[in-house]
This record gives structure tokens, sequence and C-alpha cells, in this order.
């Protein structure tokens, strides 16, 4: 019985010590997010069917983002720190999600923490980059997103997101400029009426 609970125990701190080691692996990505407080710069957004948007992004964690897409796009992707605004500017549509919902909530959350609300269900390295998939523990069948780091500077360098139905979304970032000051007014939106946080 003894030899038993040694062996359960032995398991045990294996576990432990596995958890812990793979922990320390993705600690320094964890970092990266939490000392980005400011991100200025551009991207590039591919679909799952290949067609090519891009645009600039403006980050001010916690909570806000401005994805400004360059013509003959006329969307504006805005948040606020609750609601995730999607704005067609040509169609004089708005659109408002609950941020914390979305894949841009977990990168501006005050804390990043890849243990919290999120698991991690695998860490790759491809060439000099590190690619971290998470999936939300509460709705693990919502999706997942695809963090991709550049190494040796760790820096953000993609996400790549999935949606349930398997469809993939890649943004890239390029020209990053980090922790610079940015204007309150980037962020400026217009809150939601009762009528649209119904529906």
């Amino acid at each position: 019985m003894k030899m038993k609970n040694i062996i359960y125990t032995l398991m045990i701190l294996g576990l432990s010590l596995k958890s812990a080691a793979a922990h320390e692996e993705i600690q320094k990505y964890e970092d990266c997010l939490n000392e980005m407080k400011t991100l200025s710069g551009e991207f590039t957004q591919i679909n799952s069917k290949g067609h090519t948007s891009t645009g600039t992004i403006q980050i001010s964690r916690p909570g806000r983002l401005c994805l400004t897409y360059n013509p003959p796009s006329s969307l504006l992707i805005m948040a606020d720190g609750k609601w995730l605004i999607t704005r067609d500017r040509a169609a004089d549509e708005v659109n408002y999600s609950s941020l914390e919902k979305t894949p841009a909530g977990f990168i501006l959350q005050p804390h990043v923490r890849f243990d919290g609300d999120v698991a991690v269900t695998k860490v790759a390295r491809v060439g000099d980059m590190t690619e971290i998939s998470l999936i939300r523990k509460e709705e693990p069948d919502a999706g997942a997103i695809i963090l991709v780091f550049k190494d040796n500077p760790t820096a953000l360098h993609e996400w790549r997101v999935i949606d349930p139905q398997g469809i993939e979304t890649q943004v890239i970032l390029s020209n990053i400029q980090t922790n610079v000051d940015l204007p309150n007014e980037i962020f400026a939106i217009e809150s939601p009426s009762l009528l649209q946080q119904i529906f």
C-alpha cells in the first residue's frame, strides 16, 4: 500500500514539474503582452479564402483598440474596454459585441494570464517564431486564437483566429512601435443604445 502511495506521489510531482516547466517556457510571452501598454503600426488581414485587407492598428491597454481598414474596405473596428464595435463607414452600419467574448478581449485585458480564463493547448516553434494556441476554458468549442511571437527580441508578430466552424482569419503586424503616446481621441466611440446592447 505504501508503494502505491509513493508511485502516486511521484506521478503527481512529475505532472506538477511538467506544468511548471511549460509555464516557465511561455512566461516571457505573457510578460511581453503585459509590458505592452500601447501599440501602433500596420496590419495585414488574410481571410480563409485568401483575400487580403490592410490598415492601421492602435492598441492602448487595458481595453482600447482601433483597426482602420484601408480602401476599398470601409470597415472600422473599435474597442472601449467593454464593447467591440464594427462600423461599416460606407453603409453606415454599426454592430456591437461584448469585448470579453472576442479574441481581442484576451490581449486587451488589464493583466494577461495564460493560465487564467484561457487554456494553452499547444506551444510550437516555427523557425524564429513561437506559436501559442489558446481556447477559453468556459467555452472550449467556441474557437481558438493562436498568438505568434518573434523571438530575440520577443515581440507580438501576428494572431490567427479560428471560429467554431474552423474558419481561420490571420492578422499580421508590421512597422510596429510599442509604448508610445497615443491620443485619447483615437479611441473615442459612441456607446451603444439599450436596443443595440440587446440585439
